[in-house]
């Protein structure tokens, strides 16, 4: 983690020792309040102890146009508050005209915007899977903070980004890698009825939509997913929204394809496969019936499919995310 410099006080930051206070004697910090600065924990007796093992900050993924920089008041940068981050800040400066980072940054409660663009912000409870996404205009400051108990930042963007447009920019690998990461994908259609629209969980099911990076937050996360170990058991896959925890692609009776909680391990299991053309595309083939794959639907925000026909509109090009759901 970069130093920082903590000379440009937010209406947010100036109270957070108070808050702090308030809060563990509130009970909202169960008597120990973390100095992830130090390393170290404050009982309510006020003896220092081992902080937990919580990762308070992380960068999962990006386009390097924003890049994560010690804080300087002097330079252009966009700076996310947090009592969790050594410093009490991290700082983000833009390499290019435009950039994204997904990032995980526990205990944030405001975002100070010294960039001359508009830069977005995506955050979400400290426990759970409910998120927002803010808007903070160039000069602005703005608060983050989840109930008076902060929140976890999980995206700063500056738009407009490019989004996957040709080959695959993923892989179906399952997740976790070395730095603990999990393998987050979107899939994109390579057929002609809905070209580069993605696999997305709307209100009517499993759909194909015309998501973009650009798209809204919520939106974009309905259209990734976690690629895991196959839930029953074989050498394949299987996957988990990124939205909604637990809650996996797969198979119904005759040509149907849902996302539930604890579906039938089988039919929840897809296997890949190269497909001839185009280069990089996979087809996801059913593990309750592998002579079926997954299909796009007949039109926009049309319900996905299964089909034994095995052609361009039946094949994935594999993404990184459209967007991550942080830890």
């Amino acid at each position: 983690m970069t130093s920082t410099d903590t000379s440009l006080p937010s209406p947010v930051r100036s109270t957070t020792a108070t808050r702090i206070t308030t809060a563990a004697k509130r009970g909202l910090f169960a008597a120990m309040t973390t100095v992830a600065a130090t390393g170290l924990a404050v009982t309510a007796a006020g003896t220092a102890v081992a902080a937990p093992g919580v990762s308070v900050m992380s960068t999962t993924a990006g386009d390097g146009g924003l890049s994560e920089k010690t804080c300087n008041a002097s330079n252009p940068q966009v700076r996310v508050d947090s009592f969790d981050v050594p410093g009490m800040a991290a700082c983000y400066e833009l390499t290019a005209a435009s950039g994204w980072v997904a990032v995980n940054i526990t205990g944030s409660y405001g975002v100070v915007n010294n960039l001359t663009s508009p830069v977005s912000v995506a955050f979400k409870l400290p426990d759970g899977a409910v998120y927002w996404q803010a808007t903070v205009a160039p000069g602005e400051v703005h608060s983050i903070d989840v109930d008076r108990n902060g929140s976890t930042v999980v995206e700063l963007q500056v738009s407009p980004v490019s989004s996957p447009n040709g080959p695959s920019t993923g892989e179906l690998e399952p997740g976790p890698d070395a730095e603990g990461n999990d393998n987050v994908v979107s899939l994109r259609s390579a057929g002609n009825r809905v070209s580069g629209q993605v696999a997305r969980i709307n209100w009517s099911g499993v759909v194909t939509s015309p998501l973009t990076r650009n798209s809204g937050f919520t939106d974009r996360l309905d259209g990734s997913f976690t690629v895991v170990d196959a839930l029953d058991g074989s050498g394949c896959i299987s996957l988990e929204s990124a939205a909604y925890p637990d809650t996996y692609l797969h198979t119904t009776s005759g040509t149907g394809v849902a996302a539930s909680v604890d579906p039938d391990p089988t039919a929840a299991t897809w296997c890949a496969t190269d497909a001839a053309t185009p280069v990089t595309g996979k087809y996801l083939a059913s593990a309750a019936d592998q002579s079926r794959v997954l299909s796009a639907g007949s039109g926009t925000n049309r319900p996905l499919t299964t089909t034994t026909t095995r052609n361009v509109e039946s094949t994935w090009f594999v993404d990184t995310a459209l967007a991550f759901p942080g830890k």
